[in-house]
């Protein structure tokens, strides 16, 4: 069995590559180790032939991860991309892994640069088509790292909304989207504060499934979208402020894996909401010192313009707990710089009410490498955000565990007994050397993670 794939560009010489797969251990005594992380995942080697470069690959077979699979296709790719192959013939007599190879390969063979003169969103074409839930699944995370990729002057609340409604299968899935009126009416107050400096209106977008109880959810998975941030007042600096484009990773992710689950068959039950603002200073920007009552009631001090993000959640997980009473909140959102000074860009921060929920998330994130690592929560962290002049602080005390009392504002938010996963994915969402499994920029993170969560947790 076989995968073909062939450059859209083509040269006026033509090189080809052959890959041809085995499972035979005893042939790699002198190849090379393909490790990941001290994990050796495959051997290989390559020869020059008359026609073509062959190389040869050799699986440790009982390494069967999502990530070990799709892994040998992104190294495909590589290899492709180094030799200026025209022509890719990749050989195994297992479909099934195969298929994961070819996903891998066109995963990595994704660069959204369709503002550059001649460019393509992929180098190769297939002449094969991957099963229905790969596809699906290759489908929403070349949306998502669309989304993130655009600029806030082509990506924008209204025009978010707009993509998304032509992107989610609505034969599923309802969408219902608020313009500024409706959220005044209903009273996201803090969601509006961010907003108010812009000239681009609000919107927050709601999904749910149709013909099914919009109530007691298995799942509601939430977003934080701020399509341009600024800092507001608080104004960041200028240098790498082009990068806030992306502070809408968290609705990004939201909006895919709705469009993933839209296209699949579902055993359990989920919603979603998304709160798409910008955060610009102007004149009439909220500002330092103002204080705004949430959606909750509780009445929340603004000290930092710049910590925008939890506001917008905190309005937006209460409104989606009141209206669809989950029994899990899974948020999304690139939150603070902090969470990079801690993890860097190679994890994302994971804070839990719940030991089952988290424990199944990194699971997930070491079978799809969509690594994410257990942060603390604390009483002693939630203290720094009280005042004696409100209700609660929008930053804690001093400049110490940023991400931790980000995420301890919105517990705040969160109904008792509701088990909640906040996900800050400030630091995995753009990566501008890629990585092992994307090229540079978007990453796609978290569709992926969410896909293989849902299968474990749910049994789906």
């Amino acid at each position: 069995m076989k995968i073909e794939f062939s450059s859209l560009k083509l040269p006026n010489q033509r090189i080809k590559l052959i890959f041809e797969i085995y499972d035979n251990l005893k042939l790699t005594k002198k190849l090379k180790e393909f490790k990941y992380n001290n994990v050796n995942i495959f051997y290989y080697t390559f020869l020059i032939k008359k026609d073509a470069i062959l190389f040869k690959i050799v699986r440790k077979k009982e390494l069967n991860s999502f990530f070990q699979k799709t892994v040998i296709g992104s190294f495909i790719y590589d290899q492709s991309i180094k030799f200026a192959a025209t022509d890719i013939i990749i050989e195994y007599n297992h479909k099934d892994i195969l298929d994961f190879i070819s996903f891998g390969f066109s995963q990595k063979d994704f660069l959204y640069s369709i503002h550059k003169k001649g460019s393509y969103l992929s180098s190769y074409k297939s002449k094969s088509q991957l099963p229905g839930l790969l596809k699906s699944k290759l489908k929403s995370i070349n949306f998502l790292k669309q989304l993130v990729s655009e600029p806030s002057n082509i990506i924008y609340p209204k025009s978010f909304a707009q993509q998304v409604s032509k992107n989610i299968n609505l034969s599923k899935v309802s969408i219902k989207i608020h313009n500024e009126k409706n959220i005044k009416k209903i009273g996201l107050n803090c969601l509006l504060a961010v907003n108010q400096g812009s000239k681009q209106e609000p919107r927050v977008i709601e999904f749910f499934e149709k013909n099914k109880s919009k109530k007691n959810v298995d799942v509601l998975f939430v977003g934080k979208g701020v399509c341009f941030d600024s800092g507001g007042i608080s104004l960041k600096p200028s240098s790498g402020m082009e990068e806030m484009k992306w502070d809408m990773g968290g609705a990004a992710v939201t909006a895919s894996i709705i469009k993933y689950l839209s296209e699949i068959k579902t055993n359990f039950s989920y919603a979603g909401i998304v709160g798409l603002v910008e955060n610009m200073p102007s004149g009439t920007a909220y500002k330092p010192g103002d204080i705004i009552k949430s959606y909750k009631g509780i009445n929340v001090e603004v000290l930092n313009t710049d910590a925008e993000g939890r506001l917008v959640l905190a309005d937006i997980i209460t409104y989606g707990c009141e209206v669809y009473k989950p029994k899990i909140v899974i948020d999304f959102a690139t939150l603070t710089g902090a969470i990079m000074v801690a993890l860097g860009q190679h994890y994302a921060g994971m804070f839990s009410n719940d030991d089952e929920l988290s424990d199944t998330l990194y699971k997930s994130g070491i079978e799809t490498n969509e690594k994410v690592w257990r942060m603390p929560l604390h009483d002693d962290f939630d203290k720094e955000l009280n005042s004696p002049f409100v209700d609660l602080k929008n930053i804690g005390a001093g400049r110490y565990g940023g991400s931790v009392t980000a995420a301890q504002f919105l517990q705040r938010f969160i109904p008792p007994k509701t088990k909640w996963a906040h996900l800050d994915i400030a630091g995995t969402t753009w990566k501008n050397g890629g990585d092992i499994l994307n090229s540079k920029g978007a990453t796609g993170f978290g569709l992926t993670l969410i896909a293989d969560f849902i299968d474990r947790y749910f049994k789906n």
